[in-house]
């Protein structure tokens, strides 16, 4: 059943059934419809020299005019005037006259009788051993006491000769033209299937992980758009499966890596220090921080998934946005404080905006974190809040860092992976769990706020997103207008740089 529904066996087979109905066509109209077109014909050529007769009627060239009609069409004209009981004849036709075997009386007394005055009759010359077709009518007065009749007698030429010799000739055409459109059908079907078959059968091998196939494209316009689809999905899937395979290494080496931690300290304590207090608080620790950022991993991948499969509820609110800044970045008074990190916050006061406060302050903090991991030498990083044109708020962080390049930029909101300045490859970030990014992304669409990054390689970076500005009289909650929150490094320690 499958072969009946191929390409290639349907276009053939359309193929056929398009000149089988064409061939039936032919023999319905050209010959088997002939006869009676032939006889339309006839009957039209009498009914045209009657009209040009019954126009030219009072014309002085009358009998001329008749004349050339008989002849031109190689008619038998008769006018017979009923007053003085006489008849004109243009006799054209040749042989004997068919109005002979006819009373003219008893037509003249059917024209009469008729319901527009036209009488048609067909009938067999026994003289020519042929049929004729005679029309009757009148001129002038009226159709009871005309002024005269008009009889018009044309030939039907035997035809069945002729008939015979198109029959044949359909036949023998028919049988070419079946031949051709067979090997026409076939190649044309071959072309079209061909290239169809061999983009399936590269399709087939996707998912066996052959990605590199190049689908060949064809001279139709449909098939070379299709080739280009699938090789661009082809390449799209080869990403996306170094991506996952990239992805799921990082992720079980970082799982692994506090797993490892975990174990080797707790034994370390079981074995050595357990006695004593202070390398047991110092591997303890240890365990500790091993255990938040194994913790913070799975949470941060729990919510990425969640944000993408759209399942996490939006719980909109009016807030202080000026106000809520002080709090997040109040969360990095320990984190950085040996790290000499200076943290800068320029915000306009009382900025109200209606969006989902779990969900935006985790946006500000992995922003905010993001420029803390990859500051520069100078160790600032510049928080603003402010307002723009049209009643949109803009929020951005700014640091100093190492920065990206404009081919790298968009790879930045990929999952888990960052661009390296020396590869331009997909490298897995040095700190924390690598999807801060995808979250803010994330997060931000599912808000519908307008978000990006600027940057400039040896300059530093700047993350933004803006949304509308609620205005509305809320009560504003305290806050400082702007203030620099400075941590003082214990101790001097050498940061390592990496891009955002």
């Amino acid at each position: 059943m499958n072969f009946f529904r191929s390409i290639k066996v349907r276009v053939w087979a359309l193929f056929e059934i398009v000149v089988i109905a064409m061939l039936s066509f032919t023999y319905i109209f050209l010959i088997a419809m002939f006869p009676n077109f032939y006889e339309w014909m006839k009957t039209h050529e009498i009914n045209e020299a009657m009209e040009i007769i019954q126009k030219n009627w009072t014309n002085d060239n009358i009998a001329l005019i008749i004349n050339n009609q008989a002849a031109q069409k190689k008619m038998y004209i008769e006018i017979y005037f009923p007053s003085v009981d006489y008849s004109y004849i243009a006799n054209k036709i040749g042989g004997g006259m068919p109005l002979t075997v006819l009373a003219k009386k008893n037509l003249r007394d059917e024209v009469r009788a008729s319901e527009k005055g036209v009488v048609y009759k067909r009938f067999r010359d026994e003289t020519e051993d042929n049929y004729a077709m005679l029309m009757g009518s009148y001129i002038g007065g009226t159709q009871l006491n005309p002024q005269a009749y008009v009889f018009i007698c044309n030939y039907l030429q035997p035809i069945g000769t002729t008939v015979n010799i198109f029959i044949r000739q359909f036949f023998f055409v028919g049988i070419i033209m079946i031949v051709l459109t067979v090997f026409m059908s076939i190649l044309f079907s071959n072309r079209i299937s061909e290239p169809i078959i061999r983009i399936n059968r590269s399709a087939k091998e996707l998912p066996q992980g052959k990605f590199s196939a190049e689908i060949r494209k064809n001279e139709y316009a449909e098939i070379k758009q299709l080739a280009a689809t699938l090789n661009s999905a082809s390449k799209e899937i080869a990403k996306s499966d170094d991506l996952r395979r990239e992805l799921m290494s990082n992720i079980s080496h970082d799982l692994r890596t506090p797993l490892t931690m975990i174990k080797a300290y707790a034994e370390m304590i079981r074995d050595l220090s357990g006695d004593n207090p202070e390398k047991r608080e110092r591997h303890l620790k240890v365990i500790i921080d091993e255990t938040d950022r194994l913790s913070s991993l799975v949470t941060d991948i729990l919510d990425l998934s969640k944000l993408q499969a759209g399942v996490t509820e939006m719980h909109l609110e009016t807030f202080n946005f000026s106000a809520r800044l002080s709090g997040v970045i109040s969360r990095f008074d320990i984190m950085k404080e040996n790290d000499g990190i200076i943290i800068e916050l320029q915000a306009e006061d009382d900025i109200l905006i209606t969006a989902d406060i779990t969900k935006l302050q985790q946006v500000v903090y992995n922003l905010i974190n993001n420029a803390v991991t990859y500051t520069g030498d100078d160790n600032i990083v510049i928080v603003r809040l402010l307002r723009k044109d049209n009643g949109i708020v803009r929020f951005e962080v700014e640091d100093h860092g190492e920065g990206i390049s404009s081919e790298n930029l968009p790879y930045i909101w990929d999952r888990y992976y960052k661009v390296s300045e020396r590869d331009s490859t997909h490298k897995r970030a040095k700190m924390g769990s690598g999807i801060g990014l995808s979250i803010v992304k994330s997060v931000l669409e599912q808000h519908k706020f307008a978000f990006g990054a600027e940057s400039e390689p040896g300059k530093g970076s700047i993350f933004w997103f803006e949304a509308p500005e609620h205005i509305k009289d809320v009560p504003p909650e305290p806050q400082k207008t702007s203030y620099i929150r400075r941590f003082i490094p214990e101790k001097k320690h050498d940061n390592k740089k990496g891009t955002e």
